[in-house]
């Protein structure tokens, strides 16, 4: 979906910016969070706008008198239309963007969006296409907002179209402003802008670093890098998605493969927290996957995020799919619901698994489940404590019930073969 800037008649403006970004400033906070109100009710009133008849979202062909003008765009008998898809208008006017049909402004006006400026007025002759977000004539920028088979052309508020350029990764600038993706981005300095990682807008000027449209206080820019997943650094603090990590060492703090784990030479963290009780000197990256797990080693054993898993050794891990090694003789599990870590191995002829069993709330380890597997599934299930401690927990049912039931006994079985 694209976003864009709305300039209404009296001068102020409405931004629509993706829901997942976040605004720190209490201005932006409170413009946002009428904003995302904003996308809400123009998904509800939109099919409303539109007559009875299905309207395809398609692209419209071209007449044969059109010139086209590149992405989606041309023009016809001294107006421009967009037929890449979906409408504005109604009629012979449904693709012309200069024309939204009145009931459209009016839902819109009625759902605290105002009196919008269209880009009515807009000169033909001189019209140009950067994007199919932007375009221009000698007096106005446009930014194209689509939403489902809806799209509005509105004028790019401040925009000196002379200057006007598209940049890198969804900025665009002119001499006096940047924006991304329709959105002014205040106090960021055009001749200097850099983009530091386009998929999180996460850029720099001469004197500040952004993140999401946020400065970040006291970052450096001159040194300011992305350094993997969703870390960052200068030459004097860390940070996870733009917020500092408190006393990690900038100097030493490296990510492991491109995941949620990192360390420097004092600690383990992941996703900017800290790992307590691994080894940092021996802390590996085992397996990342992108569904939110790591499977990690040290000298202590083999880990998926916080967890151990039960009997881990260290020793050479070969990867069998997404969610399971082997270890030795062990084959370690990550079950699917909780990331929660099992382990299979064989004792006395029998194949066994063990899980961790934890508290609910805090997912502190406070004992083991044991049980034999066969083909009937799960037998002879014991609770122990720790070792060290002679306190048995109580496990909850529903955590004995995924304990059971989250890894089918075939595949358990199957499994069972790898080991000797």
């Amino acid at each position: 979906m694209n976003h864009t800037l709305f300039e209404k008649n009296h001068g102020a403006r409405t931004s629509v910016r993706p829901c997942h970004r976040s605004a720190k400033s209490s201005g932006l906070k409170s413009a946002l969070i009428t904003l995302h109100l904003c996308v809400l009710l123009f998904s509800l009133f939109l099919p409303a706008c539109q007559k009875k008849e299905t309207v395809s979202t398609a692209a419209t062909p071209p007449l044969p008198t059109d010139t086209d003008l590149g992405h989606g765009y041309v023009r016809r008998d001294g107006a421009i239309h967009f037929i890449g898809g979906g409408i504005t208008g109604t009629g012979a006017n449904a693709t012309r963007i200069d024309m939204p049909s009145p009931e459209l402004l009016e839902k819109l006006a009625q759902n605290q969006f105002g009196h919008l400026k269209t880009s009515e007025g807009l000169d033909a002759t001189t019209f140009e296409v950067l994007s199919e977000e932007y375009t221009r004539d000698k007096n106005r920028v446009y930014y194209k907002f689509d939403f489902d088979d809806t799209f509005f052309v509105s004028p790019l508020a401040e925009a000196d179209p002379s200057s006007f350029q598209l940049y890198r990764d969804g900025l665009v600038r002119d001499k006096n402003h940047v924006w991304y993706d329709g959105s002014l981005l205040s106090g960021v300095d055009p001749a200097t802008v850099e983009v530091i990682n386009s998929d999180f807008t996460v850029i720099k000027d001469m004197s500040s670093v952004y993140y999401r449209y946020d400065k970040i206080p006291e970052a450096d820019p001159a040194t300011f890098k992305h350094i993997g997943s969703g870390y960052y650094a200068d030459r004097n603090r860390a940070y996870w998605s733009g917020v500092p990590i408190p006393d990690a060492d900038a100097a030493t703090f490296a990510v492991l493969g491109n995941s949620f784990v990192a360390k420097d030479k004092n600690r383990a963290y992941r996703s900017g927290e800290i790992l307590e009780g691994f080894d940092v000197a021996s802390l590996e990256l085992i397996l990342h996957n992108e569904a939110g797990f790591q499977i990690i080693s040290d000298k202590n054993g083999f880990h998926v995020n916080h967890m151990t898993f039960p009997r881990s050794k260290v020793g050479k891990a070969e990867i069998i799919d997404n969610r399971t090694v082997k270890v030795g003789n062990l084959i370690l599990l990550v079950e699917h619901s909780r990331n929660t870590p099992s382990t299979l191995f064989k004792e006395n002829d029998k194949l066994m698994t063990e899980t961790p069993a934890y508290e609910p709330m805090s997912r502190k380890v406070n004992g083991i489940i044991t049980a034999e597997v066969t083909p009937e599934g799960l037998k002879n299930i014991r609770i122990s404590p720790l070792p060290g401690s002679t306190v048995t927990p109580t496990v909850p049912d529903w955590q004995m019930e995924v304990f059971i039931h989250i890894h089918p006994v075939e595949r358990l079985i199957e499994l069972g073969k790898k080991i000797k």
